[in-house]
């Protein structure tokens, strides 16, 4: 299968070397020294599962220098989702079908009015990956789980394509039945997530561990609960125990990439989750404290250290 990879960091890097390294055409598109480094050495992964060497590979900070692909994972930083949407349209054909792997909620439509309506589908990443040091990312644990369906619920051939093509590269996957549910407990976790871990600094093992963190935790996903059902989402009725199962199920030393952002004074995707929850709640007269708290204190640091 072509496929290209747009934003080769942690969750493009990982997933991109592994549909490589099964035989699948994949180039990536990546920048700066990280795009130096892998035309220079290659892409490397270093992972509990096994470490992934691709010597051999096509890198450019310019998607027009590749090939229509079938596929184009989409992992770019909300705050880049707009201007990187606008670069790939020279390579989204007419059989080309777009995954998003981003945090948030709210990039869909605007993907969608861009590159048109049938183009992009729901996706989710669950894995903890960063780039450790140009050309080498960095797999946290053994959790890596990609989640991708139509919006309109069908099973297409070119879901379906795509999945065994997981498959035979080791890629846990699944379509869900409705994915919009799935988006939805996935922004939850996030929001939940980052909020806790960017206001302790701390990662989540330490944050469950103080009961007062923990009541946060719970206040956080409560409120983004609240402004799910009101946007119509079909959410279980036990969704706040669901989402602090998976909270509780993951590692001590989990963080959600905004933490790191943070200390290393990049910029935040804040806007895309806590911002876009306060929107919402101006939207349908929903206070959300817990939410408006973790924006604030973020805030200042969305643009970088020193902006």
């Amino acid at each position: 299968m072509k496929i290209v990879v747009m934003g080769t960091g942690g969750v493009g890097g990982y997933f991109g070397a592994r549909l490589s390294k099964a035989g699948n055409d994949v180039g990536f598109i990546a920048r700066g020294g990280h795009l130096k480094a892998i035309k220079e050495k290659g892409l490397k992964v270093l992972s509990e599962l096994g470490e992934i060497n691709i010597n051999s590979l096509i890198a450019s900070d310019n998607p027009s220098d590749f090939e229509i692909p079938e596929i184009i994972l989409f992992c770019v930083k909300t705050y880049d989702m707009e201007v990187s949407t606008n670069l790939i349209k020279p390579i989204v054909g007419s059989g080309t079908v777009v995954i998003p792997l981003l945090n948030g909620i709210s990039h869909f439509e605007i993907m969608k009015n861009i590159l048109g309506e049938d183009k992009v589908i729901g996706g989710i990443a669950a894995i903890s990956a960063l780039i450790e040091e140009p050309g080498v990312i960095r797999h946290n644990s053994t959790m890596q789980m990609l989640k991708f369906a139509e919006f309109d619920k069908t099973i297409t051939s070119r879901i379906k394509d795509f999945q065994s093509t997981c498959n035979k590269a080791g890629i846990n996957n699944s379509i869900p039945e409705n994915i919009e549910i799935d988006l939805w407990q996935k922004f939850i976790l996030i929001c939940t997530l980052a909020g806790a871990n960017c206001l302790t600094r701390l990662p989540l093992g330490l944050c469950r561990k103080n009961s007062a963190t923990l009541n946060l935790m719970k206040e956080i996903a409560t409120e983004v609960i609240t402004i799910a059902h009101a946007e119509n989402v079909p959410l279980p009725s036990n969704q706040l125990e669901i989402i602090m199962d998976q909270l509780y199920k993951l590692p001590d030393g989990m963080k959600a990439s905004t933490l790191p952002a943070l200390e290393n004074g990049e910029k935040l995707e804040i806007s895309a989750l806590h911002g876009t929850i306060l929107k919402f709640g101006e939207k349908n007269n929903i206070d959300t404290p817990m939410n408006r708290a973790v924006f604030a204190a973020l805030s200042p640091h969305e643009n970088g250290k020193y902006s």
